[in-house]
């Protein structure tokens, strides 16, 4: 889809929110009457108002706080979201924590290390943030929708949902504006960020963005959003004075008019470093990884390079000139620093600042990393790193305590780091919220769940790099590897495992187990050879097989409509695209369909979620689906015949697998 089309389809999609949020009233409460579309929320199952109400009763914002009670108040002043966040009530450190496995919103005392209450969610969280009256905002990922909840007076008595907003394919990151006039949300599968009124949820506008975004941070004087993206060398900025028009990017693999085959990923999180004056933010950090997609491609049997295929780094920006700081394609030193791959945080998932110091937040290493801020890339300047038990997805420091919070979702733990300075980095104390494992994950997938993400485990790879690094949550990076038979694409694996073999870019394993000890040595790992090594990868294929997949929003009637066109097309034998793909899958088959020298056949893929998986083809020589459907007539399918018409209804099939 064209970025002019998907930006018309985002906005069709928006303008369809627009009285589509909800209310959800405490069972206790008496249900507020139906809000106008003015409010954007409607209470759920309320009985319908009548003309003399609608017409001359002003309609209650159903978002609003219901009782005046005193409630924990956010710490930080700014309102950016992390999967943790801060609170106080008196003397009470709160901290509220999104656990996406158990669908909950739990409520911990940080002092008395308890958990006070856990709140049932609709969904899965993604992150969190607290607004300025106590109330809090998630983001559920699974649910395509956010959601705003009232604390109780007593933090033993958990949250009550308020109301509630749709929200394009996946929301993730949240960020509020200094006056919480507004409230930004990021959409990863729906590749958009939306902003929603601040007192009402009422969806204002969406901005097309590239693949994949995650964190969003907003300069204190509201002209401008920074976002990150897990995929795509890139960190947009989009003109808030004109969001539908302006936007524009930081080439994160360009620096001072040089090319590089390294590419840049795994852009989970931004922190904003302000200086003196607290209304000008004068840089953006963004922790990330460098990846050498040619290096290595000597062997036929090796991604990458077998040395430094993949160093992280900080990418620095100048909010002013928009650009990089430093060289951030210089990671050597990183590495060295880091005490090796082994030792390197190449899954940055969490940060925070503290003062002058950034927290980090690594899987794989499972480790908080303290790093100078300062400093042109903040990853050559390691001041210590703290411990802390698997999975931290979520760092919140506490102003004027010396202290920060992480969690970890895989131990379901919150941990206490101690930032004075001189204290040692002994492990944590711990709080565990729950001792159960979650639904649908049971103890072999959640070790093996662990496993992907392991970046120091020498099985897996022999430069550091685990499963996560190129199936970015289960996903894949956008990168083509140079091989000596041509270019190679990743491939995603989330909501396709399940559907058999072969296995591989040729289609050369049957078995999967086999499929994943020859990934291992292509890393350049030792693979598996003993008992306790097949246990451990028969759990990492275990969790291959549950990986969440996407789950997109409903279509409205003029998509399904197309949908339902490009659906015959699909499947008229004169396209022949259900030939090879039978149901949008696969037929198991192998083809020669490149054209190249090298006449390699190429494995049939699944097309489930190839929307999502741009660029296409198995060398990522098209950037489009459009591009591919033109560009492949004759050698795969017969679409040369088809009006643009019709191509754009079969492109709406297609991303709609």
């Amino acid at each position: 889809m064209s970025p002019r089309s998907r930006l018309a389809w985002i906005a069709a999609l928006v303008a369809a929110f627009a009285g589509a949020c909800t209310s959800a009233p405490r069972a206790a409460a008496p249900k507020p009457p139906r809000a106008s579309a003015a409010h954007g929320a409607r209470a759920l199952g309320a009985a319908a108002t009548s003309p003399a109400q609608s017409d001359t009763r002003p309609l209650p914002n159903p978002c609003a706080r219901r009782h005046s009670d005193a409630v924990a108040l956010p710490e930080s002043p700014v309102r950016q979201s992390s999967t943790i966040a801060l609170a106080r009530l008196a003397d009470r450190t709160i901290a509220y924590v999104a656990d996406a496995d158990r669908r909950a919103l739990h409520t911990v005392d940080v002092d008395s290390r308890a958990v006070l209450a856990t709140t049932p969610l609709g969904g899965a969280p993604s992150q969190l943030v607290v607004l300025a009256d106590g109330r809090v905002v998630v983001s559920l990922r699974d649910a395509n929708r956010i959601t705003l909840l009232e604390p109780a007076p007593a933090p033993e008595q958990g949250l009550a949902p308020l109301c509630e907003a749709r929200t394009p394919s996946e929301p993730i990151g949240l960020f509020v504006t200094p006056n919480e006039s507004t409230l930004f949300v990021t959409s990863g599968w729906g590749h958009a960020l939306t902003a929603f009124a601040g007192d009402t949820l009422e969806p204002r506008y969406a901005v097309a963005l590239p693949r994949e975004p995650r964190a969003v941070y907003v300069e204190p004087s509201g002209r401008r959003a920074f976002v990150s993206h897990a995929v795509g060398d890139q960190i947009s900025i989009v003109d808030l004075e004109d969001p539908l028009h302006a936007r524009r990017s930081v080439d994160l693999r360009r620096h001072n008019g040089e090319n590089s085959s390294r590419h840049t990923g795994q852009g989970f999180v931004l922190s904003a470093l302000v200086g003196t004056n607290p209304e000008h933010v004068t840089r953006l950090l963004a922790p990330m990884v460098s990846v050498d997609q040619d290096a290595g491609s000597i062997s036929t049997e090796t991604y990458g390079s077998r040395f430094l295929a993949a160093a992280p780094l900080v990418a620095v920006v100048d909010t002013t000139s928009e650009s990089l700081l430093g060289r951030h394609l210089s990671v050597l030193g990183g590495l060295e620093r880091a005490g090796g791959p082994e030792k390197a945080c190449t899954l940055p998932r969490a940060a925070a600042l503290a003062g002058d110091r950034l927290l980090l937040g690594c899987l794989g290493v499972d480790a908080v990393l303290e790093l100078d801020a300062r400093a042109r890339d903040p990853m050559h300047f390691e001041r210590r790193r703290f411990r802390v038990p698997a999975g931290p997805m979520g760092i919140a420091a506490e102003p004027g305590r010396e202290r920060a919070v992480v969690w970890s979702q895989f131990a379901a733990t919150v941990s206490v780091l101690d930032l004075h300075e001189g204290a040692a980095t002994k492990p944590a104390a711990e709080i565990v919220v729950s001792k159960e494992l979650p639904p649908g994950l049971g103890s072999v997938e959640a070790r093996g769940r662990i496993l992907f993400h392991a970046t120091n485990d020498p099985r897996i790879s022999g430069d550091g790099r685990a499963c996560a690094s190129c199936h970015i949550d289960g996903r894949e990076d956008g990168i083509t590897w140079q091989t000596p038979e041509g270019r190679h694409q990743t491939i995603m694996l989330a909501g396709r495992m399940n559907e058999g073999a072969p296995f591989g870019w040729r289609g050369e394993t049957i078995a999967l187990r086999h499929h994943v000890g020859r990934t291992m040595k292509r890393l350049a790992g030792r693979g598996v050879f003993s008992g306790a090594d097949f246990a451990d990868l028969d759990a990492l294929i275990a969790y291959l097989k549950v990986m969440p997949a996407p789950v997109r929003v409903e279509p409205d009637e003029a998509r399904r409509v197309l949908v339902a066109r490009g659906r015959e097309l699909f499947d008229d034998p004169r396209q022949g695209c259900a030939t090879c793909h039978p149901g949008g899958g696969t037929d198991r088959s192998a083809y020669d369909v490149a054209r190249s020298p090298y006449h390699i056949p190429f494995d049939t893929p699944s097309l489930r979620f190839v929307g999502g998986t741009a660029p296409y083809f198995h060398d990522g020589r098209y950037a489009t689906l459009g591009d591919l459907l033109r560009g492949v007539d004759g050698t795969m399918g017969h679409t040369g015949s088809l009006s643009d018409d019709e191509l754009r209804a079969l492109e709406a099939y297609l991303e709609d697998l």
